[in-house]
């Protein structure tokens, strides 16, 4: 988590340098490109950070790049009531420092004017000019406590605050009892200051106002982060509807993004909604997408999806998921075939099964048992070659010899029952001239000849004891 907190602060610094230098650049298509990623990607990412000062001077520098006639209307307006700004603030820290300095607090109080982008916002959602807006500005009580008295020293300053100024209840903000998820603390409240305007005030400890100012990076120094970690990877930054933050490699589509948050859901994944559009499973993702998952309990992985996907997760999840149906096939189809053949009252070998997948083509018999369950092979077929090697024969006593080229005068002597029947070496085993060996009765490949060791000898004599026969080898008469 450590190492990934410091590629994205790394990422951050980067922007927030480029953001910097693009004063230069004057105005163009690539800058505003810029400064609109910024907007939607790096300042929330920031934000989940809790690095607010990094935030502000983004949102500051995008606003200012996207609609600088804005931006320089509101600076403007700040800058022709900063003295007076300066004068309300003085009137109202005045009371309050000496209500927290007779209490024997140590502390700073600092006022600051909100940010540029805050009051475009407000000017938005109020529906009002700048002159309108009276909470311009904050104030932040800083205290030095020990950290088994921050909150009860930030409670007590609370109450000092309210003797004097009358608080709005409705405005109350506790991160003291319960922190942000980035470790935020504070206590925020708005009170009725002089001349009947509103003021925020921020209470909180040095601590707290590190942890505020850098968020997870007060615990590193993050200024100390090269830049250049950040080229090792071109990823795409993206959130989720609760505004959780991923990362994801570059290419990654609504489907990485799906595993991502949980194999069950990549597994059933049908596609997303992004920027309320339905777009597919194969859609690739762009930095500040906000990506809702669209699943189905009917949807399952297949091997297309390989193709697509760009992540490692993904990809080992898909595998996984492909291999397990596969496993699940193969025992269907192999539970299909003793069923069925068990009705048919059909005895058969492993050496049979294998011999039935390599003549209907499959290299693997797990291959077969798939296609059985599947449907695409037809349990007649395998019955049909089956029955080539397992029907019983006609018998009457008499020994036959095999008169084979290939055995240089060498022939097989059968003690046996059966009448007109060929001999065959068994491949499994491949029988050479001196070995031990024992013949097995089957009907369209006549006698197959085995070794006594051949790896099948166990399950035919187990199987069918009676359809082996003592052989041996003999000189051609």
């Amino acid at each position: 988590m450590e190492d990934s907190n410091k590629v994205l602060f790394s990422i951050l610094n980067e922007r927030l340098e480029l953001l910097r230098q693009l004063d230069a650049e004057g105005d163009s298509d690539r800058r505003r490109h810029i400064a609109k990623e910024t907007q939607t990607l790096h300042a929330p990412m920031a934000h989940r950070l809790g690095l607010y000062q990094i935030k502000t001077e983004m949102e500051d520098l995008a606003l200012k790049f996207l609609d600088y006639d804005t931006y320089k209307y509101i600076a403007h307006a700040l800058s022709a009531k900063k003295t007076e700004r300066e004068d309300y603030i003085a009137r109202f820290i005045a009371p309050l420092e000496a209500k927290l300095k007779d209490a024997g607090f140590t502390f700073t109080i600092k006022g600051r004017p909100k940010s540029i982008h805050s009051i475009y916002h407000k000017m938005q959602a109020q529906h009002c000019d700048v002159d309108r807006i009276y909470d311009l500005f904050a104030i932040r009580i800083i205290l030095d406590s020990p950290l088994e008295k921050e909150k009860s020293d930030c409670w007590q300053v609370y109450s000092l605050i309210t003797d004097i100024f009358p608080p709005n209840p409705k405005r109350l903000r506790d991160w003291l009892s319960v922190p942000k998820e980035n470790g935020y603390e504070s206590l925020h409240t708005t009170v009725l200051g002089p001349d009947k305007r509103w003021v925020e005030v921020q209470i909180r400890t040095k601590r707290m106002d590190e942890v505020a100012e850098q968020g997870v990076a007060a615990h590193w120094s993050y200024k100390g982060v090269k830049g250049s970690i950040v080229q090792r990877s071109g990823d795409v930054f993206v959130f989720t509807p609760t505004g959780d933050l991923r990362r994801l490699p570059e290419g990654a589509t609504v489907l990485d993004f799906a595993y991502s948050i949980h194999s069950e859901v990549g597994s059933h994944c049908v596609g997303g909604t992004i920027r309320n559009q339905n777009v597919s499973i194969r859609q690739k993702l762009q930095n500040g997408d906000q990506v809702a998952v669209l699943t189905s309990p009917n949807q399952h992985p297949n091997a297309d999806w390989l193709n697509f996907v760009a992540s490692s997760k993904a990809k080992n999840k898909i595998r996984q998921a492909l291999k397990e149906q596969e496993y699940k096939s193969a025992s269907e189809g192999k539970e299909m075939i003793e069923r069925r053949f068990k009705n048919w009252k059909l005895e058969y070998t492993e050496a049979d099964i294998t011999r039935m997948a390599l003549k209907l083509g499959y290299k693997e018999v797990s291959d077969m048992y798939q296609s059985l369950a599947t449907g695409k092979e037809d349990i007649q077929r395998l019955r049909e070659v089956l029955t080539e090697v397992d029907e019983t024969p006609v018998v009457r006593e008499h020994t036959e010899y095999v008169d084979r080229s290939d055995l240089k005068g060498l022939a097989i002597e059968v003690d046996m029952n059966v009448k007109n029947v060929d001999f065959n070496l068994s491949k499994c085993c491949n029988p050479q001239p001196g070995d031990p060996i024992f013949a097995f009765v089957s009907v369209l490949k006549g006698i197959r000849i085995h070794r006594i060791d051949c790896p099948n000898a166990d399950d035919i004599r187990a199987r069918y004891p009676y359809r082996v026969l003592p052989a041996r080898w003999a000189k051609k008469s």
